[in-house]
């Protein structure tokens, strides 16, 4: 028999994921749950013999115009200054929206991603650019 995971989730999570599960057609949470696995191994499993390999990659940030998250994401742009080369940055309503151009050894973009994904109300995604 297959190992059990168990999972807690906030109520809110929760009711997100089961709109979107039943939209997709999914038919139970655990069918569901081994797809969104495979994504996440799929989408990580490519960048893990990359560790000392220089990279071009772009962040998307989406974000509330608040000023404690723009001083928490200015702060960390100001620590990770060596690999960031451009930053290009929307206003629309109360939403921020920007996008930075990264070139930098893998380890150093994916700790600046992770430090950005701890904040609280930002979205954001990670994409490798490949230059033939």
């Amino acid at each position: 028999m297959p190992p059990i995971i168990s999972l807690q989730v906030s109520n809110d999570l929760l009711e997100r994921f089961e709109k979107v599960r039943k939209l997709s057609g999914f038919t139970s949470k655990s069918e569901a749950l081994r797809d969104s696995i495979f994504s996440f191994i799929e989408k990580n499993e490519k960048y893990e013999n990359l560790e000392n390999d220089i990279l071009i990659m772009t962040v998307s940030l989406v974000y509330p115009f608040k000023e404690l998250i723009i001083d928490q994401i200015t702060e960390l742009y100001s620590r990770f200054h060596q690999i960031i080369k451009t930053i290009t940055d929307w206003r629309i309503a109360e939403k921020k929206i920007e996008l930075l151009l990264l070139i930098g050894e893998f380890y150093t973009i994916k700790d600046l991603y992770k430090e950005l994904a701890k904040i609280k109300d930002v979205i954001c995604s990670i994409r490798e650019i490949i230059i033939d």
